[in-house]
């Protein structure tokens, strides 16, 4: 760190000719000043710029067309939870260097103009201006392992806040893939609906034509048009579904200012072929390999850290310090040059050390009791995984076949009796249908987001995951862990 303390007074008599080697000096340190801050600055440059004006700056808007790979791909930098972790981290970066800048040379000039009146007993006494000048260079040399146990919570610390700023970019990923799958049942429970509705009508409408003939009654009329209602009812529920959806997907995404109209359904055959793995191996590999534990061990290093360094503040200090001055009014004691080594050893503090060991304690208390939480909830959500797994292929697969025979046969059945001129209509065939394969989307979509959720908990790339290919070149998460 560099810091310039010069005073200026207009009107000084003798100033250029007094102040030469001084302005030397001030050259030097000019020069010094700016390699330090170009090379000192390195390591806190600041992030993309994603604020404007006070306010989150507009990314690219969503496709009106999304495709399942596209969501897999998109950035999401802009995302808000991402941008707050992202702040978080790049506070950690700062405070880092802010650290470790204790420990680097800290050079200063400072000066002064002053006019004075000598004393009667001043071997100078007709000489009223009194100028000074210098510069000085501060280098700490030793200090007991205090400075090292800073720098090492700093970086601690650091590291944790960059793994959290990946673990919330892969846990909104996630949060945007439940968002996806919500839009494509809202779609299809619309459809199924909407083939109800379409079905209802034409037996209200039925009925209308046969009381105009006399064939049936006014309160069969008010049944047919309540049930016909309802449906009503749930189509327009549906339908406002459909677009809350969308908007919550927009929303998780960070670009709320488009809704996408299309979506792709994707298939997860594959999913159903997969075993899932053992409960213990799952556990063992989750706590080794999940980031929010990650995050929260190397919080735990740092307040090891920050202890040490609390318990050395007690230690001496040894320091370097060169300083050269120039004085307009020569003194016994006014040296041009000074070169020492010097001890500082604190005697009393007022407590402050007390304090700062049980702050490094509390805060260390509170990680240790964290991630034994965190290792309790990794225990039982490996195992939910692994069951709720095993429940959607065996069972859920099992029901889905029944219902997709059910609704393939009674489809038969009904066209052959419309052909055969028995039935009007093909009645709710179409709806089994539409309904069989809401409930197809249903497991198969709660089957893909277990596999996800596994994902997370093991570090995993999810495209690798869900399509069982790997993760392409263009994806978020990686190009952001490589770019931390």
């Amino acid at each position: 760190m560099v810091s310039r303390r010069v005073g200026f007074l207009a009107g000084a008599r003798g100033m250029t000719r007094r102040l030469w080697w001084p302005g030397r000096w001030f050259g030097w340190a000019v020069m010094l000043s700016l390699v330090a801050n170009v090379g000192w600055a390195d390591g806190i440059l600041p992030p993309p710029p994603v604020i404007e004006q006070g306010r989150l700056a507009p990314v690219e808007p969503l496709p009106d067309s999304l495709s399942f790979e596209q969501l897999l791909s998109l950035p999401l930098d802009g995302q808000y939870r991402v941008v707050g972790a992202r702040a978080r981290y790049e506070r950690r970066l700062a405070e880092e260097q802010l650290t470790r800048s204790a420990n680097r040379p800290q050079v200063t000039i400072d000066g002064r103009l002053r006019y004075v009146e000598p004393g009667k007993y001043a071997v100078e006494n007709d000489q009223h201006d009194d100028h000074q000048a210098g510069l000085s260079l501060r280098q700490k040399l030793f200090d007991f392992g205090q400075q090292k146990g800073r720098e090492g919570a700093a970086e601690s610390r650091l590291e944790g806040a960059r793994i959290a700023l990946l673990s919330e970019t892969k846990r909104q990923r996630l949060q945007l893939l439940q968002a996806y799958f919500e839009v494509l049942l809202a779609d299809q429970r619309y459809q199924t609906i909407n083939e109800r509705m379409a079905i209802f009508y034409i037996r209200y409408d039925r009925a209308r034509d046969r009381r105009e003939l006399g064939q049936t009654s006014d309160y069969d009329i008010a049944l047919f048009e309540r049930d016909y209602q309802e449906v009503m009812l749930e189509r327009a529920q549906a339908d406002t579904e459909r677009r809350l959806t969308r908007r919550r997907l927009a929303e998780i995404a960070g670009r709320p200012d488009t809704l996408p109209r299309t979506l792709e359904a994707p298939r997860f055959d594959n999913l159903f072929d997969r075993e899932a793995p053992a409960v213990g191996e799952l556990i063992e590999t989750a706590l080794d390999e999940d980031l929010t534990l990650k995050s929260l061990s190397h919080q735990r290093d740092g307040s090891e850290s920050a202890l040490k360094a609390a318990r050395a503040t007690n230690w001496p200090s040894i320091h370097g310090e060169l300083t050269g001055d120039h004085y307009s009014r020569e003194g016994a004691t006014r040296d041009p040059f000074r070169a020492g080594v010097y001890l500082e050893f604190p005697l009393y503090r007022g407590g402050a050390r007390n304090a700062e060991i049980a702050a490094a304690q509390a805060e260390r208390m509170a990680v240790l009791a964290g991630m034994a939480e965190r290792e309790g909830e990794i225990r039982n959500y490996a195992t939910e995984l692994v069951e709720m797994i095993r429940l959607h292929r065996s069972v859920g697969s099992q029901r889905l076949a029944a219902l997709d025979t059910f609704a393939e046969l009674n489809f038969m059945r009904k066209q052959t009796l419309y052909q055969m001129e028995k039935a009007t209509d093909l009645g709710d065939a179409m709806v089994q249908m539409s309904a069989a394969k809401l409930e197809q989307m249903q497991t198969s979509y709660a089957l893909a987001m277990r596999w996800a959720e596994l994902a997370l908990l093991t570090n995993q790339p999810l495209e690798a995951m869900l399509l069982g290919r790997p993760e392409e070149s263009g994806d978020a998460e990686r190009a952001m862990e490589e770019a931390s």
